[in-house]
């Protein structure tokens, strides 16, 4: 019993870690190592940030929810640790004054996502992400360009006690369209209830322990992805949708009991941008101006 409680103990650390580099914000991080997540945020309607001629009127809104579920696989004895998680998350987009041409009302993604920490040594780790998944509109028949894959390769090495600082190499679509990252992570924390880390440029936290049921913070988040349309609904031969977000917000984590976590997130979208693509030709342009939204996710779990 006390070596399984030990092992979960050194699963959770890493957890952590994993968590950094799939990008989720830096606030939503101490728990879920087995169990399940609901999320839901919303943007409210903001006109483009380059209006159409004649349409200077036109705004979007978009909301988001998400479910996920987690659980962990251990080998050679916790020195090997696997995790395993599915998603599955919804955009909604809603229009005012629509001035014609394509409109996208959804779009869908489902990733599963296996993570792998290798201890080498006492100072060094070894990181493997892999995330096969779906991104698409579910309009139509499932094809080839329905399918994603994501990967991220990387060390970490252990400075100190509260300091840890890592590299690599990320196959990431948090921009949207599928590019090679490379990132920067770091983990540092004074010893007491002030910690920071995060991955370099994606995702950056700040967290302050206010007391044992309240944790404080301030995140740096940008997330993305892109998504295949039916060709028949919107008449181009590989109609595909990029969106993507960049945001920064104050944050509050409040462990409502062991088990049971709510993240409460608002502040400003600095960045925002939603395209309509033929392949990898640029079709319609809609990016949207700067705005404030609301992000909350309820963890169900440790």
């Amino acid at each position: 019993m006390k070596e399984a409680t030990k092992n979960i103990r050194k699963f959770f650390q890493y957890f952590v870690l994993c968590l950094l580099l799939m990008g989720i914000s830096s606030n939503l991080l101490a728990q879920q190592v087995i169990g399940l997540s609901f999320g839901y945020e919303t943007f409210p309607h903001v006109k483009l940030a380059d209006p159409i001629a004649g349409a200077e009127d036109f705004e979007i809104q978009t909301s988001s929810w998400n479910v996920g579920a987690a659980f962990p696989l251990a080998f050679a004895k916790g020195k090997i640790m696997v995790l395993n998680q599915i998603n599955y998350k919804r955009v909604d987009f809603s229009y005012r004054n629509f001035p014609g041409g394509t409109e996208i009302e959804q779009a869908q993604s489902i990733k599963y996502t296996s993570f792998l920490i290798d201890s080498l040594s006492q100072k060094w780790k070894m990181v493997a992400v892999v995330t096969p998944g779906l991104a698409s509109d579910f309009e139509g028949d499932v094809s080839s360009d329905d399918f994603t894959l994501e990967v991220i390769f990387g060390f970490i090495r252990k400075y100190r006690k509260n300091l840890q600082l890592g590299f690599g190499l990320a196959y990431t679509r948090d921009f949207g369209r599928p590019i090679p990252l490379p990132f920067l992570y770091f983990d540092w924390n004074n010893g007491a209830n002030l910690s920071a880390n995060g991955i370099v440029p994606t995702n950056m936290g700040l967290t302050y322990k206010l007391n044992p049921k309240i944790d404080l913070g301030l995140a740096v988040t940008i997330g993305g992805n892109r998504y295949h349309g039916d060709p028949d609904k919107y008449g181009v031969d590989n109609p595909q949708m990029e969106y993507s977000e960049g945001t920064i917000s104050p944050t509050a984590q409040l462990h409502l009991s062991k088990w049971l976590h709510l993240n409460i997130e608002g502040g400003f979208a600095f960045y925002r941008n939603f395209e309509f693509l033929d392949g990898d030709k640029s079709v319609e342009s809609y990016d949207l101006k700067q705005t404030g939204y609301l992000r909350t996710r309820l963890v169900l779990g440790i």
